[in-house]
């Protein structure tokens, strides 16, 4: 039994390694893109005897803070662009690294399966090959599911975290609504938060969104490709553009300003809307799994 139990453990760890690799190749696909653009980018800049690297470990918030005081004056669309994908490949690299780690793991995992498979194949008895066919042909299937359900969840956790940090931002944005257009980012919420315990969380949250967005988006995609239920993400493909296209001139124009309140109670609602699609489907699939393992017990246990 114990044989038989590792067996599944490594088939389960085994299977995954398919998602990861979509998941690698879907992040490896969007960090090129990332690293041209700000190749692209770190060229003009240069151009103009822009130092590209003040701007890698510069806070965002007191890069927004410049844009807005000064209407774009003191920060360039062009220099925005690079902070932004700057900060989105540094993230992004990580999960890749961390990708690869697990990939790697799962290699050594293949070598100890396919050892443990010649054991069992000595093991069992002429009778019982048709019993552990059928056993081994559902625990496959098994493992089919529970990635996939594995596979939802990474995306219902990348949509929460997005959510959470959302909310953050919208509870930031909703006080201000109090103040006039100057104080949102003068003399209101970004002078104030700068000079608190808040500012280091604010800071992180709001430079994490950006890669949150675009790791949400990518986990849809994953879940789209094995699975196919068609959910529509166009919208938080549209949140992620947003930040590249939008965000600057919002920031930039005291009279656009408050748009991205409503944006980012759009991307909330939506968000959220789409977590909850996920856990439905998640449910349908553990439903399946959980009949798929009944019928492994009754097969495992029958003479």
């Amino acid at each position: 039994m114990e044989l038989e139990k590792r067996l599944s453990e490594l088939q389960d760890l085994i299977y995954r390694k398919n998602s990861l690799e979509k998941k690698l190749e879907e992040n490896m696909e969007v960090f090129i893109y990332l690293k041209e653009k700000k190749k692209e980018l770190a060229y003009m800049l240069e151009k103009k005897d822009i130092n590209t690297h003040k701007f890698e470990n510069e806070s965002i918030i007191y890069l927004w803070f410049d844009l807005f005081t000064s209407k774009g004056k003191k920060v360039t669309k062009m220099e925005h662009d690079y902070k932004i994908y700057f900060d989105l490949s540094e993230l992004i690299n990580s999960e890749v690294i961390e990708l690869k780690q697990k990939i790697a793991k799962i290699h050594e995992f293949e070598e100890e399966y396919l050892r443990l498979k010649k054991e069992q194949a000595t093991l069992i008895l002429e009778s019982e090959v048709e019993k552990y066919d059928k056993l081994n042909s559902m625990s496959i299937e098994s493992s089919k599911y529970k990635n996939r359900i594995r596979d939802i969840n990474d995306a219902i956790n990348a949509g929460n975290h997005l959510n959470i940090t959302l909310k953050y931002l919208l509870d930031l944005l909703e006080k201000s609504k109090k103040w006039d257009t100057f104080d949102i980012f003068g003399q209101g919420l970004f002078m104030t938060i700068t000079k608190t315990s808040l500012f280091k969380h604010t800071e992180e949250k709001i430079k994490n969104l950006h890669y949150l967005t675009s790791k949400f988006a990518r986990e849809l995609k994953v879940v789209n490709y094995y699975m196919n239920p068609n959910i529509d993400f166009s919208s938080i493909t549209k949140l992620a553009d947003y930040y590249v296209n939008e965000l600057y001139y919002d920031i930039a124009d005291k009279k656009r300003i408050l748009n991205t309140i409503d944006y980012v109670k759009q991307s909330y609602n939506t968000t959220n809307e789409m977590v909850k699609q996920l856990s439905s489907y998640k449910e349908n699939y553990l439903k399946d799994l959980i009949n798929i393992e009944e019928k492994k017990q009754k097969i495992l246990f029958s003479t």
